[in-house]
């Protein structure tokens, strides 16, 4: 039984999946269709297959293929001047592109409505919509849709003049499209680096501007030729049609060649024209250079000719272009002033005055829509935003029900076992305790061992410094009772020597023994003062020395360090001055003095 249930959601799961699959094949399928007969300019076709393909769409289609269908839904309503649709899908495509978290298909829905706002010369806000959909795939690669993006920049610019941002962008469209092989978009790109050539021309009159201008015009016809099916019939003709005008304005019409350039290329744009609906305007402008031809050629009937057809199929058109319009009626009227047809001329001249009105209500009608769509840029964001923060609390309370099941069914468990885990946490604090008491227990004890330790130090350094300082008082003692036996010695000497004394050396003996006394007196006198030394000089000594001093050295260094000079020293030991300046030298090895430093000076300042 579980086994058949098993099998039975798999199949439900697998036709569904199937289900899926083939409903979004089928909108790929229709928008490729639809894209066909616009190559072809059978836009009634090209509205039938969008509908069908918008009529497919359901839950769980590609959110891109939704995205780049309201796009093109968008653009329909937009050439057909039905600016609300258009308005309405490029914010589906936009809103479907963020709601789906794809950058892609984001930035497919911004380049929807930068389309939109620069249709309606709305230019600041197609912009920045423009250049938010390039940041999205800045590191990606998509070449086709970094295409459009810069296209409708390029326009942008180009309205506004900017020949530096206009050539930027015209640039960028031409190698982006390249790079994606689409032609349908390369030949428009030629044709607006071809625009921004003749900008570059009318400012500086260089004629390899012309000459860059008329490459591009021939770029963009020939891609028609070279790529079969992959540049729309109304991109050709319109791309013959300029190249016909390039002709017609910078070289000379009233030379043979000239005027047969212009007449092939006008032919293939009218030719062309005529295979689709909706050509009124481009057959306008055929006609108006087939007019401009024979007036040329002083075939004035054959130039009415052509402007009265232009004008008949104009004013006939659902959807007329008043600007073609105007130009024709300019043409009709200069004609018929020609020929002093007055008559004729001023109702021309009226009718271009009732199209320029007709111009200027559409330009209304423009600004009006371009106003709202300012005013209304605001709401539409808002409304997003508000959408997504919706989506965004509708998510946020789903994790907050599934957090609350989760932690009750944690605190359930946490309860269960709650009185286990206090035991053992007490547990653990009371063998945390125990071993912190111990811990702290074994720190005590070894600070009253280091401080025993420190102690019995202290008293064998005391006891070590009461040590030598009496064995120095011997010593001192002992220098003392020697010096007295010396002093005995020399004046019982002098007794002796006075009586062996003349003229010529009297006095000399006395001399001579008060001046070994005074030396005397002077060590006697050292060896008193000696006694007060600090015993610590001794101890730095014998840390610097390594212990290498003797004793003799360690007591030559304590007269040094009481300023008896090496004469007084010398008495002192006993010795020659030379061996006193030795014994330096060797107490300055022994010490680890460089040769810069003077012993003297050293052990006077050592406290």
């Amino acid at each position: 039984m579980v086994a058949l249930f098993a099998r039975s959601i798999f199949l439900y799961v697998f036709i569904l999946f199937g289900s899926l699959v083939n409903g979004q094949q089928s909108i790929s399928a229709l928008l490729d269709t639809a894209y066909n007969c616009r190559m072809k300019a059978d836009y009634t076709r090209n509205f039938y297959f969008l509908n069908q393909a918008e009529q497919h769409l359901e839950k769980g289609t590609d959110p891109l293929l939704t995205v780049q269908l309201y796009a093109e839904l968008s653009k329909h309503y937009l050439i057909n001047g039905n600016y609300d649709n258009a308005k309405t899908y490029a914010a589906k495509s936009l809103q479907t592109g963020k709601a789906s978290r794809n950058a892609i298909a984001e930035a497919y829905g911004y380049g929807a409505l930068a389309s939109w706002y620069n249709y309606l010369s709305v230019g600041d806000l197609a912009v920045s919509n423009a250049q938010e959909g390039l940041r999205l795939v800045q590191q990606q690669k998509q070449p086709a849709l970094k295409a459009q993006l810069y296209y409708t920049l390029y326009g942008v610019y180009s309205a506004w003049d900017d020949i530096a941002l206009t050539d930027k962008y015209a640039r960028l469209c031409v190698a982006a499209a390249l790079e994606a092989q689409q032609y349908e978009r390369l030949s428009n790109a030629y044709t607006a680096r071809s625009v921004v050539m003749e900008y570059h021309y009318k400012k500086t009159k260089d004629p390899v501007y012309l000459d860059s201008m008329r490459n591009d015009l021939h770029r963009s016809v020939q891609l028609y030729n070279d790529f079969p099916g992959k540049v729309g019939v109304r991109t050709y003709a319109i791309a013959n049609l300029n190249l016909a005008d390039f002709f017609f304005k910078y070289q000379s019409p009233d030379k043979t060649a000239t005027r047969d350039s212009i007449l092939h290329y006008t032919n293939i744009a009218a030719q062309t024209a005529r295979g689709f609906d909706k050509n009124y305007e481009i057959m306008g402008n055929v006609n108006g250079l087939f007019s401009e031809i024979a007036q040329q050629q002083g075939n004035s009937d054959m130039a009415e000719a052509y402007l009265m057809d232009s004008y008949i199929h104009l004013t006939e058109a659902p959807r007329p272009s008043y600007y073609t319009l105007l130009n024709v009626a300019q043409g009709l009227a200069n004609l018929y002033e020609k020929r002093d047809d007055f008559k004729r001329a001023l109702l021309f001249q009226r009718k271009k005055e009732a199209f320029n009105d007709s111009i200027f209500n559409q330009s209304q009608v423009q600004q009006s829509k371009r106003l709202e769509a300012q005013f209304e840029n605001k709401r539409l964001a808002d409304d997003i935003k508000a959408a997504e923060l919706k989506a965004k609390n509708r998510t946020n309370q789903n994790l907050l029900l599934s957090g609350i099941s989760v932690l009750l069914l944690l605190s359930l468990f946490l309860v269960l076992h709650s009185a286990k885990s206090r035991a053992k946490l007490q547990e653990q604090k009371t063998l945390q305790l125990q071993k912190e008491n111990e811990e702290a227990r074994q720190r005590a004890q070894m600070q009253l061992k280091v401080e025993k330790e420190e102690q019995a130090r202290l008293k064998a350094e005391q006891e070590l410094l009461l040590v030598q300082k009496e064995q120095m008082q011997k010593e001192a003692m002992a220098d003392a009772l020697q010096i007295e036996r010396k002093n005995r010695l020399l004046l019982q000497m002098r007794e002796k020597l006075t009586k062996l004394e003349t003229e010529s050396n009297k006095g000399y003996v006395d001399k001579v023994i008060k001046e070994e006394m005074r030396l005397e007196e002077i060590v006697e006198r050292s060896a008193k003062e000696f006694e007060q030394i600090n015993p610590v000089f001794f101890r730095i000594l014998k840390e610097r020395s390594d212990n290498k001093l003797t004793t003799l050295e360690l007591k030559h260094c304590a007269y040094i360090h009481l300023k008896l000079n090496t004469k007084e020293i010398a008495t002192a030991f006993h010795i020659a001055p030379k061996s006193v300046r030795v014994s330096k030298y060797r107490i300055k090895q022994k010490l680890g003095l460089d040769k810069d430093t003077d012993l003297d000076h050293f052990l006077e300042e050592l406290k």
